[in-house]
């Protein structure tokens, strides 16, 4: 039986320009920011034609990301219902991660959801603040200072405890409707990295304190991957958060939209999307 060749897309990925100096910073608005982008094309593997045996390799400690089959009970637009997101989806995550990841607690401390421009128009990162479209741009939500910080941030006297045992945070991505052709989410795979080099702090300004995130510089040696006509049971666990290093063990996922130059070949509802971040504790 021949061996089939893994698919691919290219597009155009704006990493970080090395022509910035300075620490970037960015606000939480989008309204004030010093980062300098810059293009690179991106091969971007799809993950549904790469072998079993090659998938298995793909998990939170190994690449920093998993791609894990999981249907929930809201559909279509209970996923837009912040009511039901926190009262129901919540407790679907918080059971989920417990299965799939060992966890012993969660603390949800925020979610997004997304919608893509109609068919034909580009989103620009950035143009409407109150836009909470795709983001364009390859990051990590959180460097190993913030990821801390957000221990103590969120659980009060419980926090000096459980920063002493394991921490993760780990973003649980899913499409809302599908299938997703027009933003699709790629990821790097941790293992292709080269941290001195390709992971620059980056200031997240809120109005109240400064948070921090990564953001990403372009090198050839990395890896990227997505997951072609993505449905809402296609579910990405992206790690942004590892306290406990060891050799050989993912401590974050880059990642970013890209658009994809193959939908506009195609039929398609514009992207839309949920993510949910999650503070995983593997002590009680």
């Amino acid at each position: 039986m021949p061996i089939a060749t893994p698919q691919s897309v290219s597009a155009d990925v704006p990493f970080l320009s090395p022509s910035l100096k300075e620490k970037p910073y960015f606000t939480s608005s989008s309204k004030d920011s010093n980062i300098v982008s810059e293009d690179h094309e991106v091969h971007i593997t799809d993950l549904r034609s790469l072998p079993e045996s090659e998938l298995a390799g793909f998990t939170t400690d190994n690449s920093g990301f998993q791609w894990v089959k999981h249907e929930s009970k809201l559909k279509g637009d209970e996923l837009f219902d912040e009511e039901k997101i926190k009262n129901e989806y919540y407790p679907e995550v918080d059971a989920f991660l417990k299965l799939t990841l060992g966890a012993r607690r969660t603390f949800i401390f925020d979610h997004t959801t997304r919608r893509a421009p109609p068919p034909g128009e580009k989103f620009v990162f950035g143009a409407d603040p109150q836009a909470r479209g795709p983001v364009p741009r390859a990051h990590v939500d959180q460097t190993p200072k913030a990821g801390a910080e957000r221990v103590f941030l969120h659980l009060g006297e419980d926090a000096e405890r459980l920063s002493k045992g394991r921490v993760q945070i780990v973003n649980v991505w899913r499409p809302i409707r599908g299938p997703i052709r027009d933003y699709p989410l790629a990821v790097a795979d941790y293992r292709s990295l080269n941290p001195e080099t390709d992971l620059q702090a980056t200031d997240l300004r809120y109005p109240n304190r400064t948070g921090e995130t990564y953001s990403i510089r372009y090198g050839d040696h990395q890896k990227w991957y997505y997951i072609k006509d993505q449905q809402p049971d296609d579910v990405l666990l992206l790690k942004c958060y590892e306290s406990e290093v060891e050799p050989g063990r993912a401590r974050l996922t880059p990642h970013t939209a890209f658009f994809n130059k193959d939908s506009l070949t195609q039929e398609f509802e514009p992207r839309q999307s949920i993510e949910v971040r999650v503070l995983v504790f593997y002590t009680e």
